[in-house]
């Protein structure tokens, strides 16, 4: 069986969109951890554990706002 790998370097995806998060909560994923934007401290980021699962439901959304 075909092992999938990320395309990302980092073990963690960083979603700036509150309707990307959203989205990927939607799917079944859930962040682990809320922080304050670095940009902007009066917005929340959301991290999630970066998997190829999560990388598909991202291209897909990304796919479907076009």
């Amino acid at each position: 069986m075909k092992r999938k790998e990320c395309n990302h370097k980092t073990g963690y995806y960083t979603c700036k969109r509150l309707r990307l998060l959203e989205y990927l909560r939607k799917e079944g994923f859930l962040p682990y951890m809320t922080l304050p934007d670095v940009d902007n401290p009066k917005y929340n980021v959301w991290r999630f554990k970066n998997t190829p699962e999560l990388e598909e439901a991202i291209d897909k959304y990304f796919k479907e706002m076009k």
